[in-house]
């Protein structure tokens, strides 16, 4: 793994967790070859500390009738893994003696972290409605991680591919969203009981920190308008905009524009809150991972150890 203890480090700091993030729309897991091959998806993503993925099947026919989620998890058993579904439809069947056999077919988005994940939610972006276009529900995974007694706020996020209207709305509900988290506090707080009987199961509650990761598919460009009203409204600043100006606009897709999808450019990134943007070494794009249509971009963050 990358993240380890560095003592005497920058700014006079005696030990930081030096942590690599990754973000990629794996397009599960489905290359420009057109063949599915979770194993070279986890190939460009071993050795991160966290990972995002973007378009994670389960029970998709296309896909191989499988849980790409607990697939990636078994290809990476040394991470702790959460998945959250954007939308959830039946995909059950009937077995002999009319016995059901219950399945869903869900599409969304997971979490990788070689450290506990303390909660996750999804959070189920808004959605308009096209006549004529497809156009489904998109999501963005809120997870807590505790990285070596620093918890960390993780959101994997993928927005919607048709129109920047819905894009601003979707960054409009999501800014709320990550405002308002740290005063909500975590998956359950205050008193651990409810009449005697204790919902904490013996544990401490799960925190809900102020510093966060935002990563995704966002769908829009560093100078989008609904991109930039993002960044305003949260205060969230792009890893590129401190480590790697020249490429802060270099492409994420490994193809131009489709006939039903007409986005190009530099779509995928990974934003940090103010807490964390002194943190920020590095951020890159990795030209050489083959497995999707997009390409994985890459984050290292220097946090003080606590």
């Amino acid at each position: 793994m990358f993240a380890r203890i560095v003592r005497g480090g920058r700014c006079g700091r005696d030990e930081e967790i030096r942590m690599k993030i990754v973000s990629y729309n794996i397009q599960f897991g489905r290359g420009l070859d057109g063949v599915i091959d979770l194993v070279r998806v986890c190939a460009a993503i071993r050795g991160a500390d966290i990972a995002c993925l973007q378009e994670v099947d389960q029970w998709w026919q296309r896909s191989g009738d499988c849980d790409q989620a607990a697939e990636i998890g078994g290809l990476l058993p040394t991470y702790y893994y959460a998945f959250g579904s954007s939308f959830d439809v039946d995909a059950s069947s009937r077995a002999a003696h009319s016995a059901v056999v219950n399945r869903r077919r869900r599409h969304g988005n997971l979490i990788l972290s070689r450290w506990p994940i303390l909660s996750m939610r999804c959070l189920h972006l808004p959605k308009w409605h096209y006549e004529d276009r497809f156009n489904m529900q998109m999501s963005c995974v809120e997870a807590v991680v505790d990285a070596g007694g620093h918890a960390l706020r993780i959101y994997n996020c993928h927005a919607g591919y048709l129109d920047a209207g819905e894009r601003q709305m979707q960054f409009d509900y999501l800014a709320r969203a990550i405002a308002a988290a740290p005063g909500e506090r975590g998956a359950w707080s205050g008193r651990a009981d409810i009449d005697d009987d204790d919902w904490s199961n013996g544990r401490q509650a799960p925190p809900m920190p102020a510093g966060a990761l935002v990563c995704g598919d966002f769908n829009a460009t560093p100078d989008s308008a609904e991109l930039r009203q993002l960044l305003t409204a949260t205060g969230l600043v792009d890893c590129w905009s401190l480590a790697d100006t020249e490429n802060r606009e270099s492409s994420t897709l490994r193809k131009g524009t489709s006939r039903d999808i007409d986005i190009a450019g530099k779509v995928d990134h990974i934003l940090v809150t103010q807490e964390l943007a002194g943190s920020v070494e590095a951020a890159a794009i990795d030209q050489q991972a083959d497995g999707s249509d997009h390409k994985p971009v890459t984050a290292v963050l220097a946090l003080p150890s606590e």
